[in-house]
């Protein structure tokens, strides 16, 4: 088991995760989490869905905006996200959970569809994790993963991140390049997210595709299948 930062988001002070809360507002951020939202609903009409890395809750009520019908689930290892989740969707029914992916309460085949953004490279036992979705998620469901990669075009990158910024204040045009960059740089290429998905019960049943969202080049939607 690697150390890829799951322990300083288990010690995340409160400021901290009210100042990445802050930066997930700009409008950008909500369009990511609206385009999210809508593939997600595609493949779930009724039923239990799960936000593995679920942070501020926001991709939730997204997701309750589009399909009110869905119940909804989120888990994150930081108390603290889990503490603002539950303030930002106090009008909203869901189940907030802190802990981590690698062993969870949840039953046995209870999920008809699971969900991770942005976080999956974080996790310092992704097969173990991978093991864990498949275990909870019901038989012939899928889990979606909107994971970023190494393979993209850095000038077409810079230049459309400039482009998302444009009306955002200067702080925050220095802030979240800052913050995207130090994401890139741990995050998996392709071929690493095959062998460890290779590794896992969802041996086989897996895609990958390229995918922009907000326009930017650099994420992945894995869909990984229980057969």
């Amino acid at each position: 088991m690697s150390n890829r930062g799951e322990s300083s988001f288990v010690k995340l002070p409160k400021f901290a995760a009210k100042q990445y809360d802050k930066m997930m507002q700009l409008e950008p951020m909500r369009e990511q989490r609206v385009q999210i939202a809508e593939i997600l609903i595609l493949q779930i009409n009724e039923g239990t869905l799960l936000d593995i890395g679920t942070g501020h809750g926001r991709l939730l009520i997204e997701i309750n905006k589009l399909n009110p019908k869905i119940e909804l689930y989120g888990l994150d290892i930081s108390q603290k996200m889990i503490d603002l989740a539950k303030a930002n969707l106090k009008n909203i029914n869901a189940n907030l959970q802190t802990g981590n992916i690698t062993s969870t309460n949840y039953g046995n085949d209870y999920f008809d569809l699971v969900t991770c953004t942005g976080s999956f490279y974080l996790w310092d036992a992704p097969v173990e994790g991978l093991n864990e979705i498949h275990r909870i998620l019901k038989t012939k469901k899928t889990a979606i993963l909107f994971e970023s990669h190494k393979e993209y075009n850095e000038s077409n990158l810079k230049e459309q991140i400039k482009r998302n910024l444009a009306r955002e204040g200067f702080i925050n045009r220095k802030l979240v390049p800052r913050f995207l960059k130090k994401q890139l740089k741990m995050t998996y290429d392709i071929k690493e997210l095959e062998e460890i998905i290779n590794s896992s019960l969802f041996k086989n049943h897996y895609s990958i595709q390229k995918i922009t969202l907000v326009n930017l080049p650099i994420w992945l939607k894995i869909e990984i299948k229980k057969e």
